[in-house]
């Protein structure tokens, strides 16, 4: 019951941050709405490996970022609940260093307007259950 507690923190810390990022980003006027663009890579089970559907959003973040040097970009890494927590919170950085690699590679994005987290497992799975849902092997893209 602890690692559930514990895992619905982390995954409320990353959430506010996002919403902090966002809402104190550049300088927007505070007449203007703070937009969030949202991207999702996907894993394969236990990999961090970044396919070619990944590349193809990889691209389109940087072509949306590409050029504006004002825009801020959160990476946060999750995993499913089919590991040791300490597996999938090594598993949820490496997923998100290699989507931040990835960015950086593309030349479109510096280094300085990313921001990377991960969360190891976003919640916990049922006691027992064979099927993780895929969409817990991701890394979520946030574009501010």
């Amino acid at each position: 019951m602890q690692n559930a507690a514990n895992s619905w923190r982390r995954w409320a810390a990353i959430v506010s941050f996002v919403i902090l990022a966002a809402c104190t980003a550049g300088n927007q006027k505070q007449t203007q709405q703070a937009r969030i663009d949202v991207y999702h890579v996907e894993f394969a089970k236990d990999s961090y490996g970044i396919d070619p559907s990944g590349q193809q959003v990889i691209n389109a973040v940087a072509g949306a970022v590409g050029g504006d040097g004002t825009a801020r970009v959160t990476i946060v890494g999750r995993t499913d609940a089919s590991g040791s927590p300490a597996f999938n919170m090594q598993l949820s950085q490496k997923r998100a260093a290699a989507v931040h690699d990835a960015l950086v590679a593309t030349g479109k994005i510096k280094p300085d307007q990313l921001e990377t987290a991960w969360t190891g497992e976003r919640k916990q799975g049922a006691a027992g259950a064979a099927v993780e849902a895929p969409g817990d092997r991701v890394v979520d893209i946030y574009i501010h």
